[in-house]
């Protein structure tokens, strides 16, 4: 198994903007994607990938997979399924515990019921990151069509 994913950081994530609470738009991250969303899909369609290293980070998240009773199979289906031209932004999201992490979010056409990605399917919202030490640890934070 590989150790370290570091690489998939296009951006030294200890070389982002801090983010500032007190200051709404510091949320937002410039600059375009921080992950390699090609390499991230290499990593998950790989025999080193183990759906145990997806970590549902947020309450909301959970729920919005409850409720659309997807798996962490169809979260990797969607995810290898994304498109550079399904990115919308990046920015930092609060997690379980009060962490504060950063992600990239994307926005695709998808199709629930048959799993397939689908220009007349439903927009999904996607928000993830990876652990920032290295460790491959997909941080799902939102996964839900847009409200």
């Amino acid at each position: 198994m590989i150790n370290s994913y570091s690489a998939l950081w296009r951006i030294d994530p200890s070389k982002l903007p801090v983010f500032n609470p007190s200051a709404p738009k510091s949320r937002r991250i410039g600059g375009g994607a921080l992950i390699d969303l090609k390499g991230l899909q290499s990593v998950l369609k790989s025999d080193d990938f183990d759906l145990d290293a997806i970590w549902v980070a947020t309450d909301r998240c959970e729920l919005d997979l409850e409720n659309y009773q997807w798996t962490y199979e169809n979260v990797v289906q969607m995810l290898v399924s994304l498109t550079a031209s399904d990115y919308d932004k990046s920015e930092w999201c609060k997690v379980t515990g009060g962490l504060t992490v950063p992600c990239d979010v994307y926005v695709m056409p998808y199709d629930s019921i048959r799993q397939v990605r689908s220009a007349k399917g439903l927009d999904v919202y996607m928000k993830f990151s990876i652990e920032t030490d290295g460790t491959l640890t997909l941080v799902l934070v939102s996964c839900h069509p847009p409200h």
